[in-house]
């Protein structure tokens, strides 16, 4: 090829590479909308601590330029401006930031603060995954809206297959009837559509409250000892450590060793699971599956 066929072949090369980046991206998201982009946006914004471990899990970290509070994986995000919480939003800071894209929890941000926002025409992009499975394409959308789709689809992958791995590892073990305690004044718990109730069910686990018709639903005491849980969970907050801890001395469950005749009492099956890796819809929920599941092997092994 001579001189003039080279600079030809360049141009062209260079003229499609020009035209592939200059492509709007279009992403549907969780509420139905579909957001197009001019370009991957390079500032970004999350409105959940969950949005905000999935952007660094998709390559997109570079691009946090603001978040909520609590905020606090991995440890870089500690580094991004504080922009509210889920209930009230510092708009002006948002708007001093400059954000090309904002990350929403569907159901988990105030409706008021996300309608304030939408004043500033930020685009918007809604995430919610409801179910373990729908993590990894939430990863993936998210790549795309911020130009890292080969680490997002790494991840997505990497998520699948350890999923597949502890699916495949529990699905044929004996059942384990679990009251998960999301607080004990008022005490509450989760029905089968919260994510927990998700873990549960990978792990071999029966939610024994998952037909409840409320997502967070409030008990009785004498409802859960009626229900004879063989394991009894609660997060740990604050520093979440290494995997499930056995918990009989726990303030928050200390009710229950009143009743010695409760299977998870009777057998010693009182656990604190890390807080942060089971109540997050992110990529560190088969982290928390790994607990969870390591406990219900004792309480099989218990009964």
């Amino acid at each position: 090829m001579n001189f003039y066929a080279w600079r030809g072949a360049i141009s062209l090369f260079a003229l499609f590479a020009s035209l592939a980046q200059a492509a709007p991206i279009s992403v549907k998201d969780e509420a139905g909308h579909t957001l197009t982009l001019a370009a991957p946006a390079k500032r970004v914004i999350s409105l959940a601590p969950s949005l905000t471990e999935m952007l660094f899990e998709a390559g997109g970290g570079g691009t946090l330029v603001g978040a909520v509070e609590y905020s606090d994986y991995p440890p870089e995000a500690l580094k991004a401006p504080r922009i509210g919480s889920n209930r009230t939003l510092d708009l002006e800071r948002i708007a001093r930031l400059k954000p090309e894209l904002a990350l929403v929890w569907m159901h988990g941000n105030a409706q008021r603060e996300i309608e304030r926002l939408a004043a500033l025409k930020i685009p918007m992009f809604y995430v919610e995954p409801h179910g373990i499975k729908e993590i990894p394409d939430a990863l993936v959308r998210i790549g795309r809206l911020v130009g890292t789709e080969k680490t997002a689809n790494e991840a997505a992958r990497r998520f699948r297959e350890h999923y597949a791995e502890l699916r495949a590892r529990y699905a044929g073990r004996p059942p384990v009837r679990v009251f998960y305690q999301i607080a004990d004044r008022p005490l509450l718990t989760v029905n089968r559509q919260q994510i927990i109730s998700d873990v549960i069910g990978l792990c071999g686990g029966i939610n024994v409250f998952g037909r409840e018709k409320l997502l967070v639903p409030e008990l009785s005491t004498e409802s859960v000892v009626a229900a004879r849980p063989e394991a009894i969970l609660t997060a740990r907050l604050g520093e979440d450590g290494q995997g499930a801890t056995r918990a009989m001395n726990e303030a928050s469950l200390r009710t229950w060793l009143a009743f010695k005749d409760l299977p998870a009492v009777k057998h010693g099956q009182l656990w604190l699971i890390p807080g942060s890796q089971i109540s997050r819809h992110g990529p560190r929920i088969l982290a928390g599956a790994e607990a969870v599941c390591t406990a219900l092997e004792e309480a099989r092994r218990a009964k």
